[in-house]
């Protein structure tokens, strides 16, 4: 087995046990030969996978977060080449949503004993992006425009909330129409998310139910309300029990149109990629994925 390892430079995770070295080390322990490169820029995991997949590799592994995941995922499509992830990102919650350690080392013990399936995708604009993970329209969106600019020495959920609260001060509401599998939606919102996977921003729940390879994509909308009543419900979404508020409206489908009554930033995994309108399907199993096994307790 001969994988390459990508690591990000800025990602989120600054442990010195995980450096570069220590992860191709822990994967060449258990027997599998690590070449490693590092990414330059936005855009350049994916084209060092898909260059990975030209030159033989038996996989791709993304040392970083969700972002750098969705470009290696990218850039192996239709080479038959699985991505795997080993959580170093702000957020990694692709990595929560399949059961993986969050712990770079735990991670690859794990994928020692894993094996490749197949995984959906969201499909943006007829192939134009594609996500693995979480979209968004709206505070989400805003929030995450906010992370991103921000240093990143302070990262993981503390970066979120923080910029949460930032936004929630100047936020105004979107004037959004949706149309999913036929069926329409219209209304003032606070933010639209299209999910593959179940979290976001580092923990939060946005779609308990939602999985990876069920051939459905799980729209979750919220209504306008006021700060009050945001700040107060807020919790709820990091355990997954804000479906049941009112204001809050899901739906399960293939394929979901997003309006707004003036264009707004998309969300992408993590990074903010286009504006709104917006139209997203499912692909079922249109990716392969390096899935976790259980492995012997240390």
């Amino acid at each position: 087995m001969h994988i390459l390892l990508l690591t990000n430079p800025v990602a989120g995770h600054r442990s010195r046990r995980a450096t570069p070295e220590a992860l191709a080390a822990a994967f060449i322990a258990g027997g599998w030969q690590v070449t490693s490169r590092a990414t330059t820029g936005p855009g350049s995991a994916r084209t060092l996978a898909r260059n990975a997949a030209e030159e033989g590799f038996d996989a791709v592994f993304a040392g970083a977060g969700d972002g750098t995941l969705s470009d290696v995922v990218q850039g192996l499509l239709g080479t038959g080449v699985p991505a795997g992830i080993v959580p170093m990102g702000t957020g990694n919650d692709f990595a929560r949503t399949i059961g993986l350690s969050l712990d770079p080392m735990g991670a690859i013990a794990e994928h020692l004993a894993g094996a490749p399936a197949p995984v959906d995708l969201l499909e943006v604009d007829d192939g134009r992006e594609w996500a693995i993970n979480v979209m968004g329209v709206g505070f989400d969106a805003n929030v995450a425009r906010r992370v991103n600019v921000r240093s990143r020495v302070t990262g993981g959920l503390l970066a979120y909330l923080s910029c949460v609260c930032a936004e929630l001060v100047s936020y105004r509401p979107v004037g959004v129409e949706l149309t999913i599998d036929g069926a329409g939606w219209s209304g003032d919102a606070l933010l639209v998310a299209i999910a593959n996977a179940r979290s976001y921003g580092a923990g939060m729940m946005i779609a308990p139910h939602a999985e990876v390879d069920d051939g459905l994509l799980d729209l979750v909308v919220v209504e306008h309300m006021s700060r009050s009543n945001f700040l107060v419900n807020f919790p709820r979404v990091m355990r997954g029990t804000h479906l049941s508020h009112p204001a809050v409206h899901t739906w399960r489908g293939r394929e979901v149109r997003v309006e707004t009554d003036e264009p707004s930033p998309v969300l992408i995994d993590g990074d903010l990629k286009g504006e709104t309108p917006v139209q997203v399907r499912i692909a079922p199993g249109r990716a392969i994925l390096w899935m976790p096994g259980e492995c012997e307790p240390r």
